[in-house]
């Protein structure tokens, strides 16, 4: 690898527009080439990000040496298969959340990262998002004393709000087999319980969970509402949850997906609230911070829901170049998607669940 990153992307579907941002902001990288099955939608992605190289199928573009990492932006599924063959073929990669449907798919990746010598990042993007990224800034610096609980809600919307997904997309994302889970208490919620291990510096030891499936359409099962909730090990006691609602009818202002995330953490001293994300629902500011009987409002963040996009692909670029592991590695992931499991695995069958019943594998995990 020389002086600039390039970049080829897999999969051009409705994620890529923001996917890119970081790349096509960062001096030294470049996106050199796409590849997806839809001839059209690639040609127009190739020619908005500047690339100059239009592939249909993943051995060509593989076997191209003018690429020295690989973006997976392709359904669940798919992606072991693929990310094994981009290491092996000497690309690094960066695999989209989740990384895997279970643990011993993600295993396999990570041997193959291992043997090959590349880096393999997993992107999740709640962790570049500027109010998160401030928000553990704080934490770290002890601004609310030892955080002790975190709290998380989503509420989504409208369906016919926000922007536009093709049904393609969201074909796959329904289907438990090929999604792993639920779309939003495994895809998404791997968002909220990356953001969980984020903010408490703790590992997550045991999790319980409540998941109703809700029939939208024949053959569409939503699950939601959730309510899940986890202990962290050791000492003090540490807790969270994250509850998730649908209002059907409730319109929500977004220009991207109709759901928001908002954030609780409470501390020893004081505690933090992130009020915004994906959407805008909240006129109020990104973070706020309460300690000592003072609240301190933090008006000049990013805040735009592509603003962590732009930053977590400048994250890639800039591990590759200098040589260190990014944001979220393989090994972290791993924990991150224990937990996803554990969650789907405690409502299915109404028991709590040990993370380390899930990392340990199985024919489940």
């Amino acid at each position: 690898m020389g002086d600039t990153v390039r970049i080829g992307v897999l999969g051009c579907g409705r994620i890529s527009d923001l996917q890119v941002q970081g790349y096509l902001a960062h001096p030294r990288a470049r996106v050199v080439a796409v590849c997806d099955v839809d001839a059209r939608r690639a040609a127009e992605r190739a020619s908005a990000w500047g690339a100059d190289r239009v592939y249909a199928e993943l051995d060509r573009l593989l076997a191209d040496p003018e690429i020295d990492a690989i973006d997976v932006l392709t359904p669940h599924h798919l992606h072991a298969e693929q990310a094994i063959a981009a290491l092996e073929a000497g690309k690094h990669v960066s695999l989209q959340k989740p990384p895997t449907r279970t643990v011993a798919e993600l295993d396999r990746v990570l041997e193959a990262a291992a043997r090959s010598g590349r880096v393999l990042r997993v992107f999740e993007n709640f962790m570049h998002y500027p109010p998160h990224r401030k928000a553990k800034e704080l934490l770290d610096a002890g601004a609310i004393g030892t955080p002790i609980s975190i709290r998380i809600k989503t509420a989504g919307g409208r369906l016919t709000d926000g922007w536009k997904v093709d049904a393609s997309s969201m074909a796959w994302r329904v289907s438990r087999e090929l999604c792993g889970g639920g779309a939003t208490t495994f895809d998404h919620g791997f968002h909220c319980y990356q953001m969980a291990r984020m903010m408490i510096p703790a590992e997550v030891e045991r999790v319980h969970a409540f998941i109703h499936w809700t029939k939208l359409a024949p053959g569409v099962d939503y699950d939601g509402p959730a309510l899940i909730s986890w202990r962290y090990a050791g000492d003090p006691p540490r807790m969270g949850s994250w509850e998730v609602i649908a209002s059907l009818g409730m319109r929500v202002r977004s220009k991207y997906y109709v759901s928001d995330d908002r954030m609780e953490v409470h501390g020893t001293e004081g505690i933090l609230w992130v009020n915004r994300c994906t959407g805008q629902l909240l006129d109020e500011p990104s973070l706020v911070l309460y300690r000592d009987g003072e609240t301190r409002a933090f008006h000049d963040l990013e805040t735009d829901w592509a603003d962590s996009f732009r930053h977590g692909g400048i994250d890639f670029v800039d591990a590759l170049l200098e040589g260190r592991q990014p944001a979220l590695d393989g090994s972290e992931a791993r924990k991150t998607l224990a937990f996803a499991i554990a969650a789907g695995r405690s409502a299915a069958q109404g028991r709590e669940v040990g993370l380390d019943e899930v990392l340990a594998g199985g024919p489940e995990s």
